[in-house]
């Protein structure tokens, strides 16, 4: 089947006709878990600098034990500094990658399982790409968040001239793909939405994020709150 993507009026790309959740599982299930079985447990140098960003922007959502989701956790890595910190932690990974110091957090398949205004928090780094219904998908925000609940992403820029948006080139299994404006459009409240240059300086890594802003950066790290 010839795929193409189409760009919506939301801010975002996305690849048209979508693959239906049959198809995607399946892909995932054959061919992507098993390219990603390799990756080191722990925590990166990304994680660091995301929790730097946190620490900095929401200071006060750290002086007490918070409900943190982390969506499409894959390897866990932010999901040890949360725990580590005295949050409780949930994993939102369909894989079976996340196993690993079960004792430190829950543990689902989909964010259709948590309950109703369960969490403070959801994080998520490089994983709204591979959602199947973007529009069922923050529906599911919106319900699982507790009222002044926080959102953060990172995801790539589609419009980074490197990026497959502006090739028109599918990035297999991205099925979206997103602009700074989509942000702007969901969330009610921002405290950062910018694209940032990944190719991190070897001095002061996690501190100097603030400077590693680029305008059409690869990728886009967004925080915020929706109504």
């Amino acid at each position: 089947m010839n795929r193409i993507l189409k760009e919506s009026d939301h801010g975002y790309f996305y690849v048209d006709p979508m693959p239906t959740k049959k198809e995607l599982d399946t892909y995932y299930k054959n061919v992507y878990w098993n390219s990603r079985s390799g990756n080191r447990y722990g925590v990166k140098i990304r994680d660091l600098i995301h929790y730097d960003i946190l620490k900095k922007l929401i200071p006060n959502f750290f002086l007490e034990g918070k409900v943190v989701a982390n969506f499409g956790a894959g390897y866990a890595g932010v999901s040890n500094l949360f725990w580590i910190e005295g949050h409780d932690v949930i994993n939102i990974e369909p894989s079976e990658l996340p196993k690993s110091y079960n004792s430190r957090w829950q543990h689902y398949k989909s964010i259709s399982e948590l309950d109703d205004s369960s969490i403070d928090m959801l994080y998520s780094s490089h994983s709204m790409e591979h959602v199947q219904d973007i529009s069922s998908f923050k529906s599911e925000v919106k319900r699982v968040l507790r009222p002044g609940g926080l959102l953060f992403f990172e995801v790539p820029n589609a419009e980074n001239p490197l990026n497959g948006a502006m090739n028109n080139k599918i990035d297999i299994p991205h099925t979206y793909y997103f602009k700074k404006s989509f942000f702007n459009s969901w969330f009610s409240v921002i405290l950062l939405n910018d694209s940032f240059n990944e190719k991190y300086r070897e001095s002061n890594l996690v501190e100097d994020w603030v400077n590693c802003k680029i305008f059409n950066g690869p990728v886009i790290r967004a925080l915020g709150r929706i109504e």
